[in-house]
């Protein structure tokens, strides 16, 4: 009989362990667990949405994993008694994912306040830094991120020069869907982002294999 293999996302530390430190994971090889599984408790957890894993990192390093044996799944998460790392995810991905959330949204934000041009040049400002993270980059991506306030641009511009860039993807997730107005709009905007996570990731992973 096969076994059934499901593929995931997580987070680990830069060590490479998992949240309390149990596991020293080693890419490519598989850990176990044994015992009866408990969500949050026992076991080795997972995400089968990238989207999803964004709202569970412990840690600062990002990958796509494999998991096998006895499974117990939640609503937005998995764990299971056997699993190992495949690929890691740059978390580059993340902060480029950020912004474009920001940039999709930006010209509803523009409709009803046409004369604050702070969102946008945040966004300018972290698209230079992305492109070029100089010193130079990050003190005007500073500058324009802190000038912007309180919109899902300025979050995802604020955030993009840190290690822990999933807060602006998650603000800036949760702002356009707000900013959708509506059950129709905001689903189709959850469907949007989630497609292009996955796209910038394949596009990375395919990057890092040249």
């Amino acid at each position: 009989m096969k076994t059934e293999v499901v593929k995931g996302y997580r987070f680990v530390t830069n060590d490479l362990r998992s949240k309390h430190g149990a596991v020293r994971w080693r890419v490519g090889e598989w850990q176990h667990v044994g015992g009866e599984l408990s969500l949050c408790i026992l076991g080795f957890h997972a995400c089968k949405e990238p989207t999803d894993s964004l709202e569970y990192v412990f840690g600062e390093r990002w990958f796509s994993v494999e998991a096998k044996g006895t499974f117990l799944f939640g609503d937005d998460k998995f764990c299971c008694s056997d699993m190992r790392l495949v690929k890691e995810i740059p978390v580059t991905v993340i902060k480029r994912w950020a912004v474009e959330c920001a940039k999709h949204v930006l010209p509803i934000y523009e409709k009803h306040y046409p004369n604050d041009n702070r969102p946008r040049e945040a966004i300018d400002a972290a698209e230079r830094y992305l492109a070029d993270p100089s010193e130079e980059n990050l003190k005007n991506l500073r500058d324009a991120a802190w000038d912007a306030a309180r919109d899902a641009a300025w979050v995802a511009a604020r955030d993009a020069d840190r290690v822990a860039a999933w807060d602006a993807a998650r603000a800036a997730a949760r702002d356009a869907a707000r900013a959708a107005a509506h059950v129709a709009a905001w689903t189709a905007e959850i469907k949007w982002q989630k497609r292009l996570l996955n796209r910038l990731i394949k596009q990375a992973l395919k990057e890092a294999r040249r």
